[in-house]
């Protein structure tokens, strides 16, 4: 039995920068096809300038490293609200993929969004990805799912709940 690995998840820093273009550049292109749809071969420059200068209340950003090298960033996740909704996104440097490390951002990114009242959460995935799917409705609860051409769009709705 693989033993979790030991991750902190954290705000970055502008001295994340190096980090997360490295992680980045690790990820296979179907993981950076998975996260932004598109097969880029370096994060997006205006992505990157907002997840290291997050707008407080409206957008939050935080990286995973190991304990072992608390420089190395493995995963970058964030949520970005509009009104009452915000949109999730996550990408796991391939190697670090189903241990854990994506249930452990969803949860986060939904708790510090529903605390900043966020009432509904939305991610765009690829249709083909069902362990993403699967793990969406395992760590989040219902889930509401639209196909729309390659793509599901699932909703995460708490906007009645009291």
């Amino acid at each position: 039995m693989q033993t979790a690995p030991v991750i902190v998840i954290r705000q970055p820093t502008a001295a994340d920068r190096p980090a997360i273009e490295a992680m980045f550049a690790r990820c296979s292109v179907e993981s950076r096809y998975g996260r932004f749809l598109a097969p880029l071969p370096t994060i997006p420059p205006d992505h990157l300038a907002s997840i290291l200068s997050p707008a407080p209340g409206r957008k939050e950003a935080w990286v995973g490293v190991t304990v072992d090298d608390p420089e190395q960033v493995v995963a970058l996740g964030s949520w970005a609200r509009r009104g009452t909704d915000a949109e999730l996104g996550l990408i796991v440097e391939d190697s670090w993929q189903r241990r854990g490390v994506g249930s452990s951002f969803l949860r986060l990114l939904a708790q510090r969004a529903w605390e900043a009242g966020v009432c509904r959460l939305t991610a765009s995935v690829l249709s083909e990805s069902r362990h993403v799917l699967q793990m969406l409705r395992r760590v989040l609860g219902p889930t509401s799912t639209r196909l729309d051409g390659y793509t599901s769009e699932v909703t995460i709705d708490r906007c009645d709940e009291t």
